[in-house]
């Protein structure tokens, strides 16, 4: 019988234990925000992504213009190396387009490396505009949401948008009362109409 008046002591303990931890979670004031969401809704995201597409446009028409000038070189090269071949001409002809085409295809490969090397810079350096545009952003974000969070009082803001490393949410429920991200993309699009 003491056994039966321990165990229900024990019950009760713990039932008031997690009513009180239950009410303190919820004045604790914690609430969600899916900042994926609310950074592909901000309209400088949208902005900075326009200016970056015309950048990579720029770069693409560029690098267009280095392969149709490196193309009609190939075509004077392969005229050339054709004309050294060809038996039909003088000898002093076929040496003359024989050099010509040597220098052609020296030249030829030198613009090959040169395009490459353009290549890769032109696109590690969108990538790293890209990537010090969206930081900036994050960091707008991030303050906008501080600020709001202090204003409110809230303890603590958690990102909902992210992902376990099995590519599982990570928040799997949140009651919308405590998700402020549409109230955050509101903030950050004020005057931007």
């Amino acid at each position: 019988m003491n056994n039966a008046i321990i165990r229900a002591g024990i019950m009760i303990t713990a039932w008031v234990v997690m009513s009180m931890h239950g009410a303190q979670a919820q004045d604790s004031r914690n609430v969600f925000v899916n900042l994926d969401k609310v950074f592909n809704e901000y309209y400088k995201t949208k902005l900075a992504d326009a200016q970056i597409k015309k950048l990579e446009e720029e770069y693409n028409e560029r690098m267009r213009d280095k392969v149709t000038e490196l193309r009609a070189m190939n075509d004077q090269f392969v005229a050339a190396r054709e004309m050294a071949q060809d038996t039909a001409v003088s000898e002093d002809m076929r040496n003359r387009k024989r050099g010509e085409a040597e220098e052609l295809l020296i030249e030829l490969r030198e613009r090959e490396t040169t395009i490459k090397e353009m290549e890769q810079t032109g696109r590690k350096e969108l990538e790293s505009e890209l990537r010090r545009r969206r930081t900036r952003i994050i960091e707008e974000i991030k303050a906008e949401i501080q600020r709001y969070a202090r204003a409110q009082g809230y303890q603590s803001v958690i990102d909902s948008s992210g992902q376990s490393l099995n590519f599982v949410e990570l928040i799997i429920y949140a009651d919308q009362r405590v998700d402020i991200t549409a109230d955050i993309i509101a903030l950050l699009n004020k005057g931007s109409e």
